[in-house]
Order: C-alpha cells, then structure tokens, then sequence
C-alpha cells in the first residue's frame, strides 16, 4: 500500500535522454480508506465468517485499488472563455459529457476561478469544428486535464477584466476589488458592474469581446485511490452468491460536485457487481456469441444490488484543479477482487474466473468435498 511521499518502479518514468524519473506520490489517502472501510463495514466483528445456517455463510472480504487520472506525457486538454454582454461568459470546451457530468464540473471550476455564479457560464462541448482540442473522454482525465485547462482560462479571462474594469475606472489595477457581480475601488468610491463592463466593452468604441484560452498537460500523475470492502452470504447448497453490503471509500482529492461524484461511484460499484456475479460472455464452439440479449446475458438489478455504502477521503492533489483527481473509472476496480475475497473467506474457495456464478462455486465445493473424502 503505497503511501504519500513514496514512489514504486511502476512510477519510474524513462525520458528520452534523461533516463528513468521517480515520480513522489504527492496525494494519497490510501490508509484512511482503508481505516474508514473497516469502521463502516463493522470489519472486525465479521472477519473472516458468520454462519448463519448449516448450509449458509457469510464472508467479508476487501481490496484496494488505484487509477490514472489521463495519461502523463501523452494528455492535453484545452479550453476558451469569452465574455459576452450583460455579464455573461461562454465556455468552449472539448471535453465530451458522457453522461459523467462533467458539463457541470468545467463549469464549476470555471466559476470559482472566475470568482462568479455557475448560473452565468453558458457551456458548449465536443464540437470539434467550434472547440478547442481535447484527447477525448477517456483514461479518468476530463476533470484532472480539462478542469486544469478550465482553470487557466478562467484565471486569464480573470486578469483580463479586472484590467479593463481598472482602465474604465481610471484606477490602479492593484486597487480593484471584485465580488462576483461588481468592481470596486478599494475606497469605495468608483465602481463599475460586471454587466455594464462587457456592454461597455462590446457595444460601444473601441469595440473588444475578451477571450482567453487555457491549455493543460503534465508529466505528474495524480491517482485517485479507494477501497473496497464486501459482505456475501453464500448457499453451499445451491452455490448461489448473494452481495449484502459493499462499502467503498475513495480518495478523488478535493470532491468538486458531491452529488455527481456519488452517483459516479455508485454506478460504478453496480458494474462493477455485474463484472463480478452476473455478466458472462457464452460463445459457441465456433464463436458464435450465445449471451446476445438481456434474457441470457444477466446485469444486476436493483434487488441484486442491496446495500451500497460511499464514503470520501478529505484528499488534495496540489496539481488537479482545485485539489481534485479523477472518479471515472477507480470505482470499480476494486469490487471483483473484494467479493471473490469475501468468497473466499466465507467457504475457503478462491475462485479466480469471473463472474462468480453459482455454478462455478457449487462445482469447486464439490470437487473439494470429492477430495476431502
């Protein structure tokens, strides 16, 4: 379990013509989530079984896990603010919403480094024609790289009105206050809305429409981290693996959006819940594939699922936006491994092949029993 401040040989980043580099873990709230994990899933009074009944068991087990946020060296992102009347801005970004919403999220982090309401940031994404580049939607990075390249922007277009507000003002840069709606002297006695700025600046001589843009790339890696713990009852008779509880506890650094970052983690626990008991490939001997509708190929439903707990580490990534790493894709890595734990624990078998279907498991408890005799 790595720890902040340390390094490992899969962080060892070769540079052409300056060899290997050791990346420093700088965030990593690894041991919390794994503390906390324990404390929420009642750990100690359950490890490692209960029996319920003669023929029906219950195991905890647990996992930790990691996640790039992007790709270091290969990620870019970049993103546009202009300014437009009434005091209102327009955010171009590449960046695709895949149901992520991450719309929200730019705009988040637009605002706070504007220092304005999100309700004045009108956002447009993925239009490869109008928007500036970005790598896609992928590898966890559209908060950590397009959210740095939102920031930017935003901290430019900052510097950019206040220097035009100083200027109509007829005052020093270095004496403007700015609240969020108004520009103010630091003596009170000139001031200049945000609305009336960008009317000024717009429609009347000379005319000019602020924009900055902002781009991001980095060689620093900022993993989100998280643990993972479950609790199934298993039926030795039929084999059948039912999940109880599962508790997960991430470490995504600053949390930008608690809602959205919650529903990401627990939609991401259900899948995966399916990787791990339900969802199985079935192909014919000629590769036909068999599992090719909802009748045969089953996900879990919401009578699968039971009870999901979600928790967040008080984490800080001094290069993500704000603080935050990735969620994306973390959240699922460390459940197959926490119930096949679990698994294990409960019946001492460790089913390595997913899913952990009640064949397979009623086969291995066979198969141990024949040689047990």
């Amino acid at each position: 379990m790595i720890k902040k401040g340390e390094t490992s040989e899969i962080f060892n980043i070769t540079t052409v013509g300056a060899g290997k580099n050791p990346i420093i873990m700088n965030s990593c709230e690894l041991e919390y989530c794994v503390k906390r994990g324990k404390e929420l899933m009642d750990w100690d009074n359950k490890f490692p079984r209960i029996e319920i009944s003669p023929t029906v068991i219950r195991g905890v087990g647990m996992a930790i896990a990691m996640q790039g946020s992007g790709i270091p060296g290969i990620d870019t992102a970049s993103a546009t603010i202009k300014l437009d009347d009434g005091g209102k801005f327009t955010l171009l970004t590449g960046a695709a919403d895949i149901g992520t919403g991450s719309d929200t999220i730019l705009k988040q982090i637009a605002a706070e480094a504007l220092g304005i309401s999100v309700n004045s940031i009108t956002v447009f994404s993925a239009d490869t024609e109008l928007t500036p580049f970005d790598v896609g939607a992928y590898a966890s990075g559209t908060t950590y790289f397009s959210g740095n390249a939102v920031k930017n922007a935003a901290f430019k277009m900052r510097t950019m009105i206040e220097e035009e507000a100083a200027r109509i003002l007829r005052i020093e840069l270095s004496e403007i206050k700015f609240d969020g709606v108004n520009f103010k002297s630091k003596d009170g006695s000139k001031s200049i809305s945000l609305s009336d700025l960008s009317n000024k600046l717009i429609y009347k001589m000379p005319h000019a429409q602020l924009t900055a843009t902002g781009s991001f790339g980095t060689v620093d890696i900022a993993p989100p981290f998280i643990s993972g713990f479950a609790e199934v009852e298993v039926d030795i008779e039929t084999g059948k693996v039912d999940l109880i509880n599962f508790v997960s506890i991430i470490d995504c650094g600053t949390v930008i959006n608690p809602k959205l970052a919650r529903i990401q983690a627990e939609g991401g626990i259900v899948q995966g819940i399916g990787m791990a008991l339900f969802e199985e490939v079935k192909e014919t001997k000629f590769g036909k594939l068999i599992t090719n509708s909802m009748m045969q190929y089953k996900i879990p439903c919401r009578m699968d699922i039971n009870n999901i707990i979600v928790d967040f580490a008080d984490g800080y990534d001094a290069t993500g936006p704000f603080g935050a790493k990735s969620i994306g894709e973390v959240v699922t890595n460390s459940v197959s491994p926490a119930v096949a734990d679990a698994v294990f624990n409960a019946i001492g078998i460790r089913i390595r092949d997913l899913p952990i279907t009640p064949e397979k498991v009623k086969m291995l408890l066979m198969k141990r029993n024949r040689s047990i005799l």
